[in-house]
């Protein structure tokens, strides 16, 4: 008997739980007789069964709704709103009388026969009706009703034993594969490895889903708390629920329900407003909530959306204030992002007055710690007066699933292999990287990805290797495909998945933790929080698309300029706005030259400054860009000039850094943009000096200093440099002789030409010393100089 009994009970808890949507779905269509039949089954059937187990207020209870029902059903009866809280109330009721029981506690002695009144009486409708004039929830599903299947019931703890030993199960079995590979090949031994491999993936498949659970069990008592919260404060909702059909464990199912009650709460409360409010606004009257759930690799996201009134940030600010968690001055340098965080800091809230359901500031701090401690994260995409969106990004915890041990920074990560479209490695005949504007591209086959180092991404050193690098291409849930790269792809095998800390899940860039079958603990990482910390753009790759694109832009009044596209001699290739090119021309290689460490060309008898600082070119002519300011000219040289382009005024991604104000887009090809800003104002601002006349001759060109030291300084300060004394060639009156011996005297009477000596010790050795501190440059320049005069 008692068996019976837990049996029935059982099977009306869980018939309830997935009724109370289906009864307010029911009231938004009356006319649908599919869920009203199932309604008045369910009642049926307690009412039968309660005679059986002696359970007479059960009986009672689940008889007066039967009968309800039955007049709906024949017609002699509308399912007005009074009709639908009455049949709610009796659910409630039938609800608490079985916990009772299930827990063997006493029957709660509440009066029934209220409940049975409001439910029997029509004319009971009418009062409230008149207070509560709102529409009914409407709720929307994507995923139609199935048969249920036939079922057993097992406790949860034998199920957590049968998983925990197929897990144990996929580690041996992945140790024993890895102990085939070192040993040479038995073909008997690999064939009855595969029969084996293929039985424990099977029992892995089947034992995995006895835990897994769809998502609609985190939805069935949503459409209800929308209807209660709707009529209580007088709001009117139209409820979508999409993607009831996903799966995930259990006991993520039962974390989750308390955080997503709560929010959804909070989108009634304060997010949506009242229908007077939203027809000033220009609003629908009905306010839209929608929450949707789906899988994005091995992780489950719940989005909550709503078209209310946002998060008055401003608000959250100046209760913070008030409350002295910070001072005027530091909300002022705080950021947007900033201020929004505030909402999970605990005692704040938008609310205005204090009510039943919320206003207190306790709530969005326990829903974040919540998530937090299952290894998951919480997002917010709030618009100010149009909405707000929460997204949680929950773990599947003790999911098998296969992934790709990768190596980067001497540290071994773990990624879902259903993420990886391809791996090639960086020296590929058909991969081609290069750096545009401080980021990388990766070119695979004419199609373009945004390209990251995992190491750079994780703060990793990279570490030297001989070989090539893997470059994986990795699908990303938040946009297109970008590529990775990394040290090694080492291997593949079944990993079993399990949540990370709550620290090491708040970086966004793990969806959890693995053990492979070497007993050391490896993160999982998650594509799309690799993407978001990488901070990639969504580059359109499709020709098509981005022609229409760009279209577009130019439709709506982008402003664009012509620009010359060329090609620098380091091979990138730049643009240039047209109207500061005066003209391009080929100047003759031997015109160009470097003086004071700025390079120039001799122009129409003038020295014009070398842009880009090129002096020393291969070839006798060089193509060069004459350019000006108004006042200044500069010259800029170049390997090829291509054509003349459109380019916006505005770079399509701006990047200040060196000459490069950023990033344009022209026919496909990503091209560097030069800034005219930075480019003149590099310029020097002396006249530039050509250097003429006599040789730095070094007599004592066997000295260690002299060669060493003295020979690069003089070279880089635009000297032309002789080591030792010419033999049998005259020296020009115009060269200077550098001595660090005692000679100079004697050998400047020899020589016929200026003589500069050079000593060792700071001081002179007395008044008649004229000789320069070795060290002294700014003096050795300056005897340099007057030689020239």
């Amino acid at each position: 008997m008692d068996e019976l009994l837990q049996e029935f009970i059982s099977e009306t808890q869980e018939t309830l739980e997935a009724l109370a949507g289906e009864v307010v779905a029911w009231e938004a269509d009356p006319t649908d007789r599919d869920r009203l039949d199932a309604i008045f089954r369910f009642f049926h059937t307690v009412k039968g069964s309660c005679g059986f187990l002696n359970l007479p207020r059960f009986e009672r209870l689940s008889h007066a709704a039967e009968d309800v029902l039955a007049e709906i059903r024949a017609d002699k009866r509308i399912a007005d709103p009074a009709t639908v809280s009455a049949v709610l109330g009796i659910m409630d009721r039938i609800a608490e009388l079985a916990e009772a029981v299930a827990i063997g506690a006493a029957l709660p002695h509440e009066n029934d026969d209220y409940l049975i009144a409001a439910l029997t009486e029509k004319e009971a409708a009418a009062p409230e009706e008149s207070e509560a004039p709102t529409a009914p929830v409407a709720v929307a599903r994507t995923s139609g009703g199935q048969a249920a299947p036939r079922t057993i019931r097992l406790p949860l703890s034998l199920i957590d034993q049968l998983m925990n030993g197929v897990s144990d199960m996929v580690l041996a079995r992945n140790e024993l594969s890895r102990k085939l590979r070192e040993r040479s090949g038995d073909p008997e031994l690999e064939s009855a490895f595969e029969r084996l491999s293929t039985c424990v993936a099977d029992m892995r498949d089947a034992i995995s889903k006895t835990r897994m659970q769809r998502v609609d069990r985190l939805f069935t008592a949503i459409p209800r708390m929308v209807r209660d919260l709707g009529r209580d404060l007088g709001k009117r909702i139209d409820l979508t629920l999409e993607g009831g059909d996903v799966e995930m464990d259990r006991e993520m199912v039962e974390m989750v329900v308390d955080p997503l009650t709560h929010i959804v709460r909070n989108s009634i409360d304060h997010g949506i407003e009242t229908p007077e409010k939203r027809r000033a606004l220009g609003k629908p009257e009905t306010g839209r909530l929608k929450l949707e759930a789906r899988q994005s690799g091995n992780q489950i996201v719940i989005e909550i959306s709503d078209d209310g009134q946002g998060i008055d940030t401003r608000r959250l600010v100046d209760k913070a204030i008030a409350a002295g968690r910070m001072t005027p001055e530091a909300a002022a340098r705080m950021s947007e992002a900033e201020k929004l965080d505030l909402i999970f800091h605990p005692g704040l809230s938008t609310a205005s007055e204090v009510t039943a359901i919320s206003g207190r500031g306790v709530g969005m701090d326990v829903v974040r710690a919540n998530v937090e401690r299952i290894g998951g994260v919480i997002a917010l995409d709030n618009r100010p007066g149009c909405g707000l969106t929460i997204m949680l990004r929950v773990p599947l915890t003790l999911t098998i699933i296969p992934g790709l041990i990768v190596r980067a920074g001497g540290l071994h990560f773990a990624i879902p292999r259903s993420a990886v479209v391809e791996i090639l490695h960086d020296n590929n005949e058909t991969l081609r990287i290069a750096e545009v504007g401080g980021a990388k591209i990766a070119t695979i086959r004419s199609i373009r990805h945004s390209m990251i180092d995992l190491e750079e991404v994780l703060g990793m050193e990279r570490i030297a290797q001989p070989g090539p690098r893997a470059i994986m291409v990795v699908r990303s849930a938040t946009g297109v495909p970008f590529a990775m790269g990394v040290s090694a792809v080492e291997n593949h095998e079944e990993l079993v998945i399990r949540p990370a800390s709550p620290l090491v899940m708040a970086t966004g860039v793990y969806a959890g933790m693995t053990l492979p079958d070497n007993g050391k603990p490896m993160l999982l990482l998650d594509a799309a929080g690799l993407a978001n910390a990488a901070r990639l753009p969504n580059i359109i790759d499709d020709q098509a698309a981005r022609r229409a694109e760009e279209t577009q832009e130019a439709q709506g009044g982008v402003e664009m300029v012509s620009a010359l596209r060329f090609e620098e001699y380091s091979g990138e290739r730049r643009l240039l706005k047209l109207s500061l090119i005066e003209r391009v021309e080929d100047i003759d290689a031997r015109l160009f030259g470097r003086s004071g460490g700025h390079g120039f060309v001799r122009l129409d008898g003038r020295l014009v400054p070398v842009a880009n600082g090129h002096h020393d070119f291969a070839g006798e002519k060089v193509a060069a860009l004459r350019l000006r300011d108004g006042a200044r000219e500069a010259c800029y040289p170049v390997a090829a000039v291509l054509d003349i382009v459109d380019m916006p005024a505005v770079p399509d991604m701006v990047a200040m850094h060196g000459l490069l104000s950023g990033v344009a887009v022209i026919d496909g090809e990503h091209l560097e943009v030069i800034n005219p800003f930075a480019l003149f104002a590099a310029l020097p601002d002396a006249p530039i000096v050509e250097r003429t006349g006599g040789r730095c001759l070094l007599a004592d060109s066997e000295d260690g200093w002299t060669r060493e030291i003295l020979a690069p300084l003089l070279r880089q300060a635009g000297h032309e440099v002789v080591m030792g004394l010419p033999g049998d060639a005259a020296i020009d009156p115009q060269d200077v002789v550098l001595f660090t011996g005692s000679e100079a005297s004697e050998a400047s009477e020899l020589l016929g030409c200026r003589v500069v000596h050079l000593r060792a010790t700071p001081r002179p050795n007395g008044p008649q010393d004229s000789s320069i501190y070795r060290y002294d440059q700014d003096a050795l320049m300056a005897a340099l100089s007057g030689s020239r005069r």
